[in-house]
C-alpha cells in the first residue's frame, strides 16, 4: 500500500465532480475490496438511503481523477442499471451520486 504524502483538497467542482452540497451518499456492494492506491472494486449493487437497491448490470467506463499519493483520488464509474446509463462516484472510501442525476427520481 502506498503512502499518502499529504492530504490535498478535494477535486470537487472540477472535472465534473459534484461539490459536497450536490452529493447524495449511497452504500455500494462491490466485487472485492478497496485498494486506496487505485480506488474501489467494481460496484455490484447500489443501495439507496430509503431502502431501494439496484443491481449493476454492467460497467461502461471508469475514470480516475487526482492521485492516491496526493490524497485526492476521485473515481467516476459509468454503470448500467435497468438498461439505463448512470454515473456513480467514489472519493475517500465513500460512494455518492450527484443530486438531480436521475437516480433519486426514478425507481429503477
Amino acid at each position: 500500500m502506498g503512502v499518502v504524502l499529504f492530504k490535498k483538497h478535494s477535486l470537487a467542482g472540477t472535472c465534473g465532480i459534484p461539490v459536497e452540497e450536490r452529493r447524495i451518499y449511497i452504500d455500494v456492494d462491490t466485487k472485492g475490496s478497496v485498494n486506496f492506491n487505485h480506488g474501489p472494486a467494481d460496484p455490484r449493487v447500489i443501495h439507496w438511503p430509503d431502502g431501494r437497491s439496484w443491481t449493476v448490470e454492467s460497467i461502461y467506463d471508469r475514470w480516475e481523477y487526482g492521485r492516491a499519493i496526493f490524497g485526492n483520488l476521485c473515481v467516476e464509474v459509468g454503470v448500467c442499471i435497468a438498461k439505463q446509463r448512470k454515473t456513480i462516484w467514489w472519493e475517500g472510501g465513500r460512494w455518492f451520486v450527484a443530486k438531480g442525476s436521475g437516480m433519486a427520481a426514478t425507481a429503477i
